[in-house]
């Protein structure tokens, strides 16, 4: 009987045995299970820091690229600043150049003028003097000698007009043309 009733303690001893064993297994199955969830999230992390960095990368190798193209375009806007400058320079020194043909010929048209002025005036001073030598022989010339005086008053007006003319370039022209039309008036 002492066995039986050391039965109920060893039974509860072996009860005790059992249920640590079963704690033991269950503690073991936990810690397994939490390896294995913490190897799980060690691999999760790696991947997302993994991805991460691949991420960063790309993302920096965009920002490369977006300044690589915006220096590229600043650098074409550059060059076409550049481009518009040196145009804006060959404009100016075009525009000078022709500012300064212009003053010359400004210039020489005011030479021009200033000896067309002369010539005009040399010629009116020509046809007056003519005008003054041809009315006084005529004058004086009785009305029935003609032919006989109206040639040399022709020969001296022919003969004053070049000595007066020979200042001026384009006179004799003018002055030639004047005679002419006197006489016959």
């Amino acid at each position: 009987m002492a066995n039986k009733k050391m039965d109920p303690v060893a039974l509860i001893r072996k009860e005790i045995e059992s249920l640590e064993h079963k704690l033991e297994q269950l503690r073991d199955r936990l810690m397994a299970d939490a390896h294995k969830a913490m190897d799980k999230a060690k691999a999760q992390a790696e991947r997302a820091r993994d991805k991460l960095k691949a991420e960063q990368q790309k993302l920096n190798e965009l920002q490369k690229k977006a300044k690589a193209s915006m220096d590229a375009k600043i650098h074409k806007q550059v060059e076409r600043a550049h481009g518009t400058v040196e145009a804006a320079k060959e404009l100016e020194l075009d525009a000078r150049a022709l500012m300064i043909m212009a003053k010359e010929q400004l210039s020489d048209l005011k030479g021009d003028y200033l000896r067309a002025k002369a010539l005009a005036k040399a010629a009116q001073d020509a046809a007056k003097n003519f005008d003054k030598t041809s009315k006084v022989p005529v004058k004086k010339a009785p009305a029935k000698k003609t032919a006989a005086k109206k040639t040399p008053v022709k020969k001296a007006a022919v003969k004053k007009a070049p000595a007066k003319s020979a200042t001026p370039k384009k006179a004799p022209a003018k002055k030639a043309a004047a005679p002419k039309a006197s006489p016959t008036s």
